[in-house]
């Protein structure tokens, strides 16, 4: 068996591992009456009513997991996704919404939330299934936005290479339901679970936090702004609008936790790196985890897993990264970044040992193409000029899908309706040579 034929049945196995159904299981556990979510309990005959709400990539399975669970205490359910469907719920409704850039439908649902929520009392529970992709699902523009200058600044942020991070931070203050702002639409006990699609596992900035509360400021959102050059090119009226933040003519987000609300993390990018380590062990492969998470722009990551890989070429050996980078796309084509790395990668790789290298988006959609990443090894460029594709055309033309579909390097999974950031695992093998001189 080759190694990127290895790799790519590792990456399958690993999405079937971490399906948002799994993880929910292993978190969320019944017991007559006692509802538990890992360490914590909680006595749903205490409560008048029961709901299921929800939003983000993963919510169809999330929410069918709870529903499983919960279905003789639930009186009705409400979640949002990006995916059509025929799952049905019992007293429920499924609305579908859009991403990455918040529409209408992203309006609608925001609105059919807050009047769900508003409707609760102290007497009651709503357990909230969210993961990535909820700022794009749910949205409500602050009073003063309309939806067009919403879309126009964040197709300016998902272009300017921004961390996930800062473009939240800057979502917050523009919307009536990030930062915090939808738990003041209710006074219920809340439970979040969570699958967690940013570094570090940081609920201020999962799904823009619509529960949980905000860190940054109306100054740390422009800085933002301007820092990755997307403030001057804003509409007028959101310039306005920060300038007025700033002065304290709009409200600031709310800066601390709710008391009747929790969260918890139930699947995250660490927990995805541990399960493939555990996959590629029973392959007989050695493997390590590397803690630090990549983040940044890929030519940034190319250079730092270059000097990595020809610091580590002594032993046959697999490291595991965990993180998303970035790109500040300059090009018509079709990719994303994990397609782009990968390409990157091979204009630059110039190493004494043989390498495998898989990169790739475990929610299964990588920028705009249809492919969750890409697995090339030592002898993808040779193969490549070999039938005259040249890498470097596609990388300035930021065509990384349309070069990777002609080699027969995509990793097309479809969408796993999951969203825990990105994995990258390189696989390291010294040359014969080296071999012979390390025997």
């Amino acid at each position: 068996m080759s190694n990127k034929t290895l790799l790519n049945g590792v990456f399958n196995q690993l999405l079937e591992e971490i399906t948002p159904e799994k993880l929910v299981a292993e978190s969320c556990h019944l017991d007559e009456n006692t509802f538990t979510v890992l360490d914590k309990t909680y006595d749903l005959d205490a409560y008048k009513n029961i709901y299921l709400l929800g939003s983000g990539k993963a919510v169809i399975p999330m929410a069918e997991e709870v529903a499983r669970l919960l279905k003789p205490f639930l009186k009705k359910t409400l979640i949002i996704g990006p995916y059509d469907t025929d799952k049905t719920f019992d007293n429920g409704t499924y609305m579908q919404s859009t991403h990455p850039l918040p529409s209408l439908k992203s309006i609608d649902s925001a609105r059919a939330l807050q009047e769900m929520l508003q409707q609760l009392t102290e007497d009651d529970l709503f357990i909230y299934v969210l993961s990535g992709g909820n700022s794009a699902l749910v949205e409500l523009p602050e009073e003063g936005i309309s939806l067009n200058e919403f879309q126009e600044v964040t197709r300016l942020m998902l272009h300017s290479g921004m961390p996930i991070e800062k473009m939240n931070s800057v979502r917050k203050h523009l919307s009536q339901v990030k930062g915090g702002k939808l738990a003041q639409q209710t006074k219920a006990k809340g439970v979040v679970l969570v699958l967690s699609d940013v570094i570090g596992d940081d609920l201020y900035a999962i799904g823009s936090g619509p529960f949980y509360c905000d860190q940054t400021s109306f100054s740390d959102a422009e800085d933002a702004l301007n820092t990755y050059g997307v403030y001057d090119k804003m509409p007028e009226s959101i310039q306005t609008f920060f300038k007025e933040g700033r002065l304290g003519i709009h409200a600031e987000t709310p800066k601390k936790p709710y008391e009747h609300i929790e969260h918890h993390i139930v699947g995250s990018n660490s927990i995805v790196l541990e399960k493939a380590q555990q996959l590629l062990q029973k392959e007989g492969i050695a493997t390590s985890i590397i803690d630090e998470p990549l983040q940044g722009d890929t030519s940034q990551i190319t250079k730092h897993l270059l000097k990595f890989t020809h610091s580590h070429q002594e032993r046959t050996h697999a490291y595991i990264f965990g993180g998303e980078a970035t790109v500040v796309v300059k090009g018509e084509g079709k990719g994303g970044r994990n397609q782009h790395l990968c390409l990157n990668i091979l204009t630059q790789c110039y190493l004494s040992c043989d390498i495998t290298f898989l990169s790739a988006a475990t929610d299964g959609v990588d920028g705009n193409s249809n492919a969750a990443g890409a697995l090339i090894d030592t002898h993808s460029l040779v193969d490549a000029k070999a039938r005259h594709i040249d890498p470097q055309h596609y990388l300035d033309s930021f065509d990384s899908n349309s070069f990777f579909e002609q080699t027969g390097e995509l990793l097309i999974t479809g969408p796993t309706h999951n969203n825990l950031l990105d994995i990258m695992i390189m696989l390291i093998e010294p040359n014969p040579t080296q071999r012979e001189t390390n025997g």
